[in-house]
């Protein structure tokens, strides 16, 4: 685990975290959404516009091949970061969204065919399968939750039957921080029936746990580098290769093609196939460099660490008989906390402690169906820790709640 003097040294890489707003430091707990960037990802970003800024595979020239070198480059890290088996098994594109999206579109669903989600997905791992299922026929089942906010094999199993085609499932739930059983879930479907699909929205876990997709042995796994102190407009869809070139085209158009003539076209391969038009270069390749450093720093440490700073905010919050915590009898989690204040709206909760430059989420998380289900009205107060973030700023935000409680509730 990192001791205060590592930490600092980490926090010294983000130059927002120097910023003062209301003449206060910034308190950051917001990483779920977004995480703060390190000062070498906006060197790396600067220094690609300033010396080598061209297109890629469509030019013989020195800064072309020099982009195209450095984003194969970052490619390849991406896929031993995740351990896949061939590179040509990363494709990019905008974000975990259109990941999701894109698999959604190009995978070859027939009548009858079931989607199987948990109760606990963000939006963007609902929205798509609801309009596959609106103009395909085809169903989608929601697992409930138990009263840990998670699901257990037992409850799977009673989603799971011969017309399952794809199970599509968060790794960390963005509310609650719970850590889904993923391992004992493939593990059930693969011996269930092989060729159910398997899609892991990565998003919330690929910053605090390691993740080996060989190991986990899941066909997809989606996740955003911004969520990882990476780019915004940039993410990762993996795939494997097999079921890559099995799918249809998702885009077409330049980057993507072997041979055009005017009545008929030939196709690049994998990774191309699904990488159409001009990519968002300078994100690749400054990705790369934020990667290596997580890798440097070590995810189990990151876990350890932010285990531990959840579990001193716990224990603090608990003590409080004006805040209900979720899941406060969930060990199996990590790095992220929801509550709500009794007699205080959310909303107002988050706009009161912005007053104090503590910067939270409020509302419904992106994940409407979650709170319907739990009847929880009008969302909660979400905090969420990255790396860099201290003890000190829990205090913070904790003594500046007990402020707020007695003026308020």
């Amino acid at each position: 685990m990192f001791n205060s003097k590592e930490i600092e040294k980490i926090r010294s890489k983000f130059p927002i975290l120097k910023k003062k707003i209301l003449g206060q430091k910034i308190v950051y707990l917001d990483n779920s959404s977004t995480t703060q960037k390190p000062i070498f990802l906006i060197r790396s970003i600067n220094n690609y516009y300033l010396n080598y800024n061209s297109n890629i595979n469509r030019i013989n020239y020195y800064l072309s091949n020099k982009t195209n070198l450095l984003i194969e480059k970052s490619r390849i890290f991406i896929s031993k970061f995740i351990n896949a088996k061939y590179s040509s098994e990363i494709i990019f594109t905008k974000g975990t969204t259109e990941s999701i999206n894109l698999i959604s579109r190009t995978l070859k669903f027939k009548k009858n065919d079931e989607i199987v989600i948990s109760g606990l997905e963000h939006h963007s791992n609902i929205l798509p399968w609801q309009i596959l299922r609106n103009e395909n026929s085809i169903k989608l089942r929601v697992i409930k939750l138990n009263n840990k906010f998670n699901i257990t094999l037992d409850m799977l199993t009673k989603y799971i039957n011969k017309n399952t085609k794809l199970v599509s499932i968060t790794h960390i739930s963005n509310v609650f921080g719970t850590i889904l059983p993923i391992e004992l879930i493939v593990k059930y479907l693969r011996s269930y029936n092989p060729n159910i699909i398997i899609l892991l929205d990565s998003a919330q876990s690929i910053a605090h746990i390691p993740i080996d997709v060989q190991k986990l042995d899941v066909d997809f796994l989606v996740f955003s580098a911004h969520k990882i102190y990476g780019p915004t407009g940039l993410g990762i869809l993996y795939g494997k290769k097999y079921i890559l070139e099995s799918m249809d085209k998702y885009q077409v158009g330049g980057n993507m093609v072997k041979d055009v003539k005017i009545n008929r076209t030939l196709y690049l391969s994998i990774p191309n196939k699904f990488e159409a038009g001009t990519p968002n270069i300078s994100s690749i390749i400054s990705f790369y460099s934020v990667l290596k450093y997580i890798k440097y720093l070590d995810l189990n440490k990151i876990y350890t660490y932010e285990k531990k700073l959840l579990e001193y905010t716990k224990k603090l919050f608990l003590n409080n008989k004006k805040i209900i915590v979720y899941s406060k009898n969930d060990t199996n989690s990590t790095s992220i906390m929801s509550f709500n204040i009794k007699k205080i709206n959310n909303f107002d909760i988050g706009c009161l402690l912005n007053n104090y430059a503590i910067f939270v989420r409020t509302g419904y998380q992106c994940a409407q169906p979650l709170f319907q289900m739990l009847k929880i009205n009008n969302g909660c107060v979400r905090i969420s820790f990255g790396l860099y973030n201290k003890k000190e700023e829990i205090d913070k935000l904790y003594n500046t709640l007990k402020k707020i409680i007695k003026e308020y509730s």
